[in-house]
């Protein structure tokens, strides 16, 4: 299987070259069309004049050929940049009708997450009331151990040390 990609810009501006191209190649027609059509004979003779003759007319088949080029060229630019369009258009198309499905998707999950937020929120308020009481408890708990047994132990320890 084989893939292709098609970059829209990227055709835009190949269109805008070629079209550059074509400008400057119908530019150099018309400039050697002039010198080309009416050669002159170099001699008045008859072999001068018809060799003359043959150039002009292949110059003439050679100006019609170029035309009939620079008439392709142009309908190949509008074709080139028609399907740069076409295809851009197809894409953005392509693009909205998948985020419609994603935009639906996206405010469930918003939804989900927001009462998911909520839920956590609740729970930890419920862990904060049940736990701050606790923690008051076990440091009002520490303190009074602190003065009830351990300071006069340490007071007992320092009347030992100190009667020796």
């Amino acid at each position: 299987m084989s893939f292709v990609t098609a970059r829209p810009e990227v055709i835009a501006s190949a269109a805008t070259d070629l079209a550059g191209i074509g400008s400057n190649l119908s530019a150099a027609h018309v400039a050697a069309a002039a010198p080309t059509l009416a050669v002159l004979p170099a001699a008045a003779d008859e072999v001068s004049v018809t060799i003359a003759n043959f150039f002009s007319r292949h110059a003439q088949h050679y100006q019609a050929q170029a035309g009939q080029a620079a008439a392709f060229q142009e309908q190949f630019v509008q074709h080139l940049s028609a399907g740069a369009g076409s295809y851009a258009a197809a894409e953005a198309g392509n693009a909205a009708a998948l985020l419609q499905p994603l935009a639906a998707i996206g405010g469930e999950i918003q939804s989900f997450l927001d009462n998911a937020l909520a839920s956590f929120s609740q729970l930890l308020n419920s862990l904060a009331g049940f736990l701050v009481p606790l923690i008051r408890e076990a440091i009002a708990f520490s303190t009074a151990f602190f003065f009830v047994f351990v300071l006069p132990t340490i007071e007992i320890a320092l009347n030992i040390l100190v009667s020796l």
